[in-house]
């Protein structure tokens, strides 16, 4: 973990409000594991006062070697996302990362990824860490409000996984949740040696945790939580366990958990 002067080597809207921006600086992804995160601050004004978690989608390409690149994918939802927003190539980002734990990949298992809206970004840096001829054993099933909100499905495609895609709006693919896309196809998707890896809105998680465990699917989930520090300090992304163990910190032992680890009563607030 180190903090990184990162200079910004594109940003490009994928989809409507979201943004896919590149960094570049030395070693920035070179220990970087799937599901693991950054915290980003732009420039030094304390407006917002605090950085923001983001996890990574991709490491490498452009110009640099796979560990001096990193691209991260962002909705603009507030401030820091909407600074962000506003930059261009050539100007600079503070990143410190990467944090966290992220994804454990069993080669002995097959990968069924289940991302529901922004989560699935932390899919695709798991499909590309994948050994490349391991991703056409990849099943994944991504979820959004809207139909043109599916780039990381069309990403996942194109990297060689079997996608099928879920929008509310019924704009494309299955009319409905990712959930609803699961349970409707879980005779095709599920094999004895299938591994659920999951990421999205805390609802969608627990419903998902619930069906995987009544069907007997191993599953990991990554959790989203207000972070403050990123460094598990302030204590504020607690996550309550199913242990005596008591709560665990999501930027540290998470953000990926095993499903079973999480008392999945907790209400974060």
């Amino acid at each position: 973990m180190r903090v990184h002067l990162a200079l910004v080597d594109l940003l490009q809207e994928v989809q409507p409000g979201a943004l896919l921006m590149g960094l570049v600086a030395d070693g920035i992804s070179l220990e970087a594991s799937p599901g693991q995160f950054y915290m980003l601050r732009v420039g030094e004004e304390n407006d917002p006062f605090l950085p923001r978690p983001f996890s990574w989608l991709r490491r490498g390409g452009g110009a640099c070697g796979g560990g001096d690149r990193v691209e991260i994918l962002f909705q603009v939802v507030g401030k820091a996302t909407a600074r962000l927003a506003r930059m261009r190539p050539g100007q600079k980002v503070q990143a410190l990362g990467p944090l966290g734990r992220g994804w454990q990949w069993d080669p002995g298992r097959v990968p069924l990824l289940v991302g529901g809206g922004m989560g699935a970004a932390s899919l695709v840096s798991l499909l590309q860490w994948l050994p490349a001829h391991e991703r056409s054993r990849v099943r994944a099933l991504v979820g959004a409000r809207l139909g043109r909100q599916l780039w990381c499905a069309h990403e996942m495609s194109r990297m060689g996984a079997r996608v099928l895609v879920a929008s509310e709006d019924g704009g494309e693919g299955f009319h409905g949740t990712v959930l609803g896309l699961l349970k409707e196809r879980e005779g095709h998707l599920l094999q004895t040696d299938t591994e659920i890896f999951a990421c999205g809105p805390r609802d969608m998680l627990r419903e998902i945790v619930m069906w995987a465990s009544r069907k007997g699917v191993p599953c990991q989930v990554s959790v989203e939580t207000p972070m403050a520090c990123g460094v598990g300090v302030c204590l504020g992304c607690a996550v309550r366990l199913s242990s005596a163990a008591g709560y665990a910190r999501a930027c540290k032992e998470g953000p990926v958990f095993r499903a079973e680890e999480i008392d999945w009563d907790w209400d974060n607030g």
